[in-house]
């Protein structure tokens, strides 16, 4: 992960002002992410400026991290949101399971019917009726497994 500072944390490791640190951004010096200068850029330009003590960066790092945390947090439904959103979607199950039981009801009372009017038929037509029945069972087995 690279790191970034903000400009007054690196104007202190510079040892310069922040209106400096400011104008070497300006300049294209400097690059920055999100308001904050890359140490690698900084580096670059400041090369006396030792970081033996990581343990700024580190902090730096850790408040990065948890910042990110934090927004994923924040993004993130209440409960009572989870539990509406819940409730919503029952219902929407309840509805669509209802829905399937009145239309394979349909489909059951249509091939009864269809069955009956097969035995007041002609031959040809009870012929028909036989290959249309047998194609309604064949997809409705195919779509219940």
């Amino acid at each position: 992960m690279e790191h970034h500072l903000n400009i007054a944390t690196a104007a202190k490791l510079v040892g310069i002002g922040r209106r400096q640190i400011q104008q070497e951004i300006k300049q294209g010096h400097l690059d920055v992410f999100e308001g904050d200068v890359t140490v690698k850029s900084l580096l670059a330009q400041f090369p006396h400026v030792k970081l033996e003590n990581e343990r700024e960066l580190d902090r730096v790092e850790r408040i990065q991290k948890n910042a990110l945390y934090k927004i994923q947090d924040d993004s993130l439904p209440s409960e009572r949101q989870m539990a509406d959103h819940i409730n919503k979607l029952t219902i929407r199950l309840q509805e669509s399971e209802q829905k399937v039981f009145e239309y394979e009801n349909l489909l059951m009372e249509s091939k009864s019917r269809l069955e009956d009017m097969q035995k007041h038929c002609d031959r040809q037509q009870k012929q028909t009726l036989t290959a249309f029945l047998g194609w309604m069972s064949r997809q409705y087995q195919q779509s219940h497994g």
